[in-house]
């Protein structure tokens, strides 16, 4: 045999690439990649074996097994490479986020469905399905398959962000609908009224949609049927007074509201940051108003519970809720005499109409459209 030339040994030297050495860290990376493979091979080939011997015990012993092994080797792991290695999930959480993934493949493959989801997730279930292919033909190459591995480790953490995103669309959406179901369909509010005068009265039927007031604990109340939200009112000599009076506005052409319901009390509530944290506070309509009127009791104020309690002198918003037995304004017109404006009697628990230009006016409660 002849010789060969040094300078060829050289070139041919020359020619090899050098790597670096890997680091602890890629080593304890790589050894639980492995052992989470193996671990999941472990269960495919027992859930295989029970397919075919249907031998229960077996395959419960194979499974503890294959748990077993899991939990040692990724110890092992933790105890060779210490703090360079990177993970931090338990060894119960690889058991059971890789038991999730080897009974979707044993029930797929006695004809159930694999889970399917939108977008990305139908992407990763290929991948999924390619990757357990792989694994399968590989069983007695895993060796030669860890960059296969590798990539569908990638691709399996990329399934798990999709799936947390879907899910927690799927917890929005429920939220949603739970929500848009409670809200009930457009209909008229109860009248309150209770007391039966004869079969097909009000007090007898009971129809509509019930008033369902929430005292927010800020100086408002929400009516969550409605959607409205309401001014408390105080009996403090502040700007929510129940006996404070305002005028309404012109009672010649054109019939402005303009008066000190505007400029003196809708102006401080929505003035800075506005009352309760709102600035478009406003005065309620004929319909939002006659809303508050309870047509059952006879008693000072015809009104709910939620909007006369604990109303005593120097109470305050926070403190009572108060309802003085008057006429209250409404931002409505009466058509036919605009030089009037409709009102709701609380001392009569109906509605009436009062004139705009009204020296002394009287009083008036705010309301705004809770979003």
């Amino acid at each position: 045999m002849r010789p060969i030339p040094v300078a060829l040994l050289v070139v041919v030297a020359a020619t090899i690439p050098a790597y670096a050495a890997p680091t602890t860290t890629q080593l304890c990376e790589s050894a639980v990649e492995s052992t989470s493979a193996k671990y999941a091979q472990c269960r495919i080939n027992a859930e295989s074996r029970f397919s075919k011997t249907l031998d229960a015990a077996k395959r419960g012993a194979a499974l503890t097994h294959c748990s077993e092994t899991l939990a040692r080797a990724l110890a092992n792991a933790h105890n060779r490479y210490g703090t360079a290695c990177a993970v931090t999930e338990a060894s119960t959480a690889f058991d059971a986020y890789l038991n999730q993934c080897s009974d979707d493949v044993t029930a797929a493959a006695g004809g159930a469905a694999l889970p399917n989801y939108v977008g990305d997730l139908a992407m990763c279930n290929t991948d999924i399905a390619t990757c357990t292919g792989d694994l399968t033909s590989c069983s007695g190459h895993l060796a030669s398959c860890d960059g296969d591995l590798s990539t569908c480790a990638g691709n399996l953490t990329t399934c798990t962000t999709d799936l947390a995103t879907a899910e927690g669309d799927l917890t929005t959406c429920e939220s949603d609908l739970a929500a848009c179901e409670a809200f009930p369909a457009a209909r008229i509010l109860k009248t309150a009224q209770t007391t039966s005068y004869g079969t097909g009265t009000d007090g007898d039927l009971e129809l509509g949609v019930a008033q369902n007031y929430v005292d927010n604990g800020d100086g408002t109340i929400t009516d969550t049927n409605t959607g409205l939200m309401w001014e408390k009112k105080s009996d403090d000599g502040s700007i929510h007074d129940k006996d404070n009076f305002y005028t309404w506005g012109m009672s010649t052409p054109p019939y402005t509201m303009n008066g000190t319901v505007v400029t003196a009390f809708l102006a401080t509530l929505n003035s800075g940051s506005g009352f309760a944290g709102f600035t478009d506070w406003r005065l309620p309509n004929r319909r939002e108003l006659e809303s508050l009127l309870n047509l059952e009791p006879s008693s000072q104020a015809w009104t709910f519970p939620t909007f006369d309690t604990g109303c005593v002198a120097a109470c305050t918003v926070l403190t009572c809720s108060c309802t003085s037995p008057n006429t209250y304004w409404s931002s409505t017109t009466v058509a036919n005499l605009p030089h009037y404006a409709w009102i709701a009697y609380f001392n009569a628990a109906t509605v009436g109409y009062g004139e705009k230009g009204h020296a002394i006016g009287g009083p008036a409660r705010a309301v705004r459209t809770a979003p």
